[in-house]
């Protein structure tokens, strides 16, 4: 697992959400408009960042061009598995058990998890 998975800040998660919604590289300015309001400057640092933790790329063309190397979803599951083990020790059944107490998953969204695990299981056979 890259060490760049890892150590992705809340702030630099903002610039990855942006580059992979645009399925395109980007520029700095497109970068910072689509932040809206962020300082340019602060953008760019967290872009130097990104790029020497090899969760992005640079292309230099007329300007520089940015672009991730690191997927949504690789980095949405290696954070889900590290929180499962930082606080349920493991345990899947433990964090949903623990979502259902708190009310965060509802009736509904059980029978649809349902579904789809039921789904999932019929593929494997």
């Amino acid at each position: 697992m890259s060490e760049a998975k890892e150590k992705i800040t809340d702030a630099e998660l903002e610039i990855m959400k942006v580059l992979w919604s645009a399925k395109q590289p980007l520029t700095l300015a497109q970068i910072k408009a689509a932040l809206c309001g962020r300082n340019k400057d602060t953008t760019k640092t967290l872009l130097r960042r990104l790029c020497q933790k090899e969760a992005v790329a640079q292309e230099k063309r007329e300007v520089w061009y940015y672009y991730p190397l690191v997927g949504q979803e690789e980095l949405s599951c290696y954070r889900v598995k590290k929180l499962i083990d930082k606080l349920y020790e493991g345990s899947a059944k433990a964090m949903a058990a623990a979502l259902v107490r708190h009310e965060q998953l509802q009736r509904e969204d059980l029978e649809e998890l349902q579904e789809m695990f039921s789904g999932l299981w019929e593929e494997e056979k």
